[in-house]
């Protein structure tokens, strides 16, 4: 357990919302100096609690569509999921890999530009290891609300919608070496950037500012190891009745004000809803799901929580897929 005060409460608060922020803003909204908020940063991410300062692209713009693939194993041991997890590791388009608890055992997300190279890869997963899959659950994404993490400050966090339609937007090679290498250090400096891609800071600085401006750079995030302040990750499935907008809408401007929920997904499959949530123990996510079924009985039927053990790939650098 790492313990964390008010001033470290407040850097991650406003480092979920914008991992760029510079230092000099972030002293100013902290009410601290800057050397005491590098300081706290540089302890933060030797401690482990701060694993990366993520570039999160919206998939969407680059004419990917996205698709969760839950996967139930039967007649496994150590050395055949560590196969099968090495297996879709390996896979170009793979971009997400979780390690679950509860119904499901896996659950990965790919990112395609057709059906058809979806079909390739899920029966080639099926051609290497379909002895070892007792059931599997795909879903299409159709748009996501994410929201920053609020339970820092006890405060809503600051929501963007990501994956609002299907576009192709075309990026040129410089923005995809910038993209590339911010992908997983959105808090690289444009000077170094400029050294690494042989640019100036003067450009590198435009072109993040119009992939912005774009929507292509959707946020940048920070990538957490909660467990460091005894927080877990929990994926909430939620079926649903009588489904209309307004209830979707009414649902998810609920969730934005939970402080704790950071995803609220909108989907095509099995269900259409889906939550991902910070809370610090199972008991406490099924209580905080429990009340939210209880306010909207006419929608919510029932719900099924999963519990994110390990992330074995959170690859966000989707340059490698278009």
């Amino acid at each position: 357990m790492l313990k964390i005060d008010l001033l470290d409460n407040k850097i991650l608060y406003h480092l979920d919302i914008n991992a760029r922020t510079p230092l000099t803003q972030l002293a100013k909204k902290t009410n601290s100096s800057i050397s005491v908020v590098e300081y706290r940063m540089k302890r933060m991410e030797k401690e482990g609690l701060i694993k990366n300062y993520l570039t999160f692209l919206d998939a969407g713009k680059l004419g990917l569509t996205i698709w969760n693939v839950y996967l139930e194993f039967k007649n496994t041991n150590s050395k055949i999921e560590t196969d099968i997890k090495e297996y879709l590791i390996s896979l170009k388009n793979s971009w997400w890999i979780a390690e679950c608890s509860g119904k499901w055992d896996l659950i990965f997300s790919i990112g395609i530009k057709d059906i058809k190279e979806f079909y390739r890869i899920v029966s080639g997963l099926h051609n290497k290891f379909g002895e070892n899959i007792l059931n599997q659950n795909i879903e299409a994404h159709t748009k996501i609300e994410i929201i920053s993490r609020g339970f820092f400050l006890n405060k809503p966090g600051n929501n963007k919608e990501w994956y609002k339609e299907i576009e192709n937007v075309k990026i040129n090679e410089t923005d995809k070496k910038i993209l590339k290498l911010i992908s997983k250090n959105a808090r690289l400096s444009s000077v170094e950037i400029a050294k690494q891609t042989k640019t100036t800071a003067r450009i590198v600085a435009y072109r993040i500012k119009e992939l912005l401006k774009k929507n292509i750079i959707h946020s940048f995030r920070l990538d957490l190891n909660l467990k460091k302040i005894n927080m877990n990750f929990y994926k909430i499935i939620l079926k649903t009745k009588n489904i209309s907008s307004k209830k979707i809408e009414n649902l998810k401007q609920y969730c934005i004000n939970e402080y704790n929920i950071i995803h609220f997904e909108e989907k095509i499959g099995s269900w259409m809803l889906e939550m991902e949530l910070n809370s610090k123990s199972y008991e406490k996510a099924d209580e905080q799901i429990k009340r939210m079924k209880e306010l909207f009985p006419n929608f919510i039927e029932s719900y099924e929580i999963i519990l994110i053990k390990n992330e074995i790939k959170s690859e966000l650098d989707l340059t490698k897929i278009i």
